[in-house]
């Protein structure tokens, strides 16, 4: 099927019913661009997009400041949260910007929610794809591969909330992946520009096999990040194959956590590939570093659980240590009740592990961090399920001492559990803590 003849209708090709065609899918908000041109970059991109109709289109022109759009600049805190409010006050799914670097214009895709953790596969702020500028002096004589690309990038990088973008997503993907595959046109864009194509590429494809990671398209998206790397001479800065490292640890943690053979090898992978992200992606770019972070603590804490070996549970926890510099509970307040959650866990392992009083204190404290988000008039089991935790860690430190004050502190902590159970009437709950109180029994009357 010829690329030309279709790609402005890929919405008909959804399914064999014509009638089903979606219509504005997607919300877009195209940011004027940064540009030193007078052409207005930014306004005929959005006019070009609107000329799909799986996308409602806005044009944001409101001038302020955009001096943080140059990656270079170490202010990518202002990025993020000028982005944030854009996407609330405009409705958005997802906003482009457009910043020019040396004749070209580089952009860059925002969504919601976009470094909120736990969440699968994402799209960092940082996966650029450059376009010539002389692309948007006439829109018409637009690269439309590089559209179709485009095309795929905003339907694979948004978080889909309506029935409608889950139930047509993946359909769109694999429709884009078909019409991407199969063009043989001539292309109009030089090698320069295909280190970030096939990043975004790679990403597209990730997307849509996630939930279907086979050899096959392991392999394929493998290919793509490693071509990617292959013309790192023209990535202009270290961020940018920093992301590529990234993605490739995305791949291969998705492939480790399926039940395979080979599962701890891409674990191990993963790991490999993150820790080479974060030297690129390093401290200046707080989101990135924090998310990879957390990732890598992740892995590094199931690494321990093949292996037993120490030294990856102390990674596991001081990783989970600089993700929590990052997710303040004021920017980040359900991440950061995660990550103080994750810590109490990491801490009591660490802690059981090597018998250290210290580090099961610390453990106890991160819980009560974390319960700081769920009081308990407001929620009550949550709250009740942090209790039974640091009761747990409690009871094992009377074992490990031979302390009866630990013990009685364990009771407490079961008791206060076992009073919200009771109210709310929750059986299994009720059933779990009286066994645990009954343990105590044993040391303590």
């Amino acid at each position: 099927m010829p690329l030309n003849s279709c790609f402005e209708n890929i919405c008909s090709l959804l399914s064999n019913n014509k009638k089903e065609e979606p219509q504005h899918l997607f919300r877009i908000t195209v940011v004027a661009f940064e540009d030193k041109c007078s052409i207005n970059c930014g306004l005929r991109f959005a006019e070009l997009l609107k000329r799909n109709t799986m996308f409602d289109v806005q044009f944001f022109n409101e001038p302020f400041p955009k001096g943080f759009l140059n990656l270079q600049g170490r202010n990518f805190f202002d990025f993020i949260d000028r982005g944030n409010k854009i996407l609330k006050n405009m409705r958005s799914d997802i906003i482009i910007w457009g910043y020019e670097e040396s004749g070209k214009i580089r952009l860059n895709f925002q969504i919601n929610e976009q470094y909120i953790i736990p969440n699968s596969l994402t799209f960092s702020l940082l996966d650029s794809l450059f376009v010539p500028l002389s692309f948007f002096a006439n829109i018409e004589n637009f690269s439309k591969s590089l559209l179709l690309l485009i095309y795929g990038i905003i339907i694979a990088a948004i978080k889909p909330i309506t029935n409608d973008q889950i139930k047509y997503q993946p359909i769109l993907l694999k429709d884009i992946i078909k019409l991407l595959s199969e063009d043989n046109s001539s292309k109009d864009i030089s090698r320069e520009f295909m280190p970030y194509i096939m990043n975004m590429l790679g990403k597209i494809y990730l997307c849509d096999a996630k939930d279907n990671l086979n050899d096959k398209n392991i392999e394929i998206v493998e290919n793509l990040f490693e071509t990617a790397l292959k013309d790192i001479q023209f990535m202009r800065f270290p961020i940018y194959y920093g992301c590529v490292f990234n993605n490739l640890g995305q791949l291969f943690e998705a492939v480790s956590q399926i039940n395979r053979p080979d599962s701890f090898a891409f674990l191990r992978r993963a790991i490999k590939h993150y820790q080479e992200a974060q030297k690129y992606l390093n401290k200046n770019y707080p989101y990135d570093y924090g998310l990879i972070s957390y990732r890598l603590a992740c892995l590094y804490f199931e690494y321990w659980k093949h292996t037993n070996d120490l030294q990856a549970l102390r990674d596991a926890v001081s990783q989970l240590r600089e993700a929590e510099k990052v997710y303040s509970v004021e920017q980040f307040p359900q991440s950061w009740s995660h990550v103080e959650g994750l810590l109490g866990y990491y801490l009591a392992s660490l802690g059981m592990t090597t018998k250290s009083n210290e580090v099961m204190q610390l453990a106890i404290n991160s819980y009560k961090l974390q319960q700081q988000m769920w009081q308990q008039y407001t929620y009550p089991v949550e709250w009740a399920k942090i209790q039974e935790e640091i009761g747990n860690i409690y009871y094992t430190l009377g074992k490990q001492n031979d302390d009866d004050n630990f013990m009685y502190e364990a009771r407490n902590y079961f008791n206060s559990a076992l009073n919200v159970y009771e109210e709310l009437k929750l059986k299994n709950e009720i059933k779990q803590t009286k066994q645990r109180l009954a343990k105590i029994k044993n040391y303590i009357v």
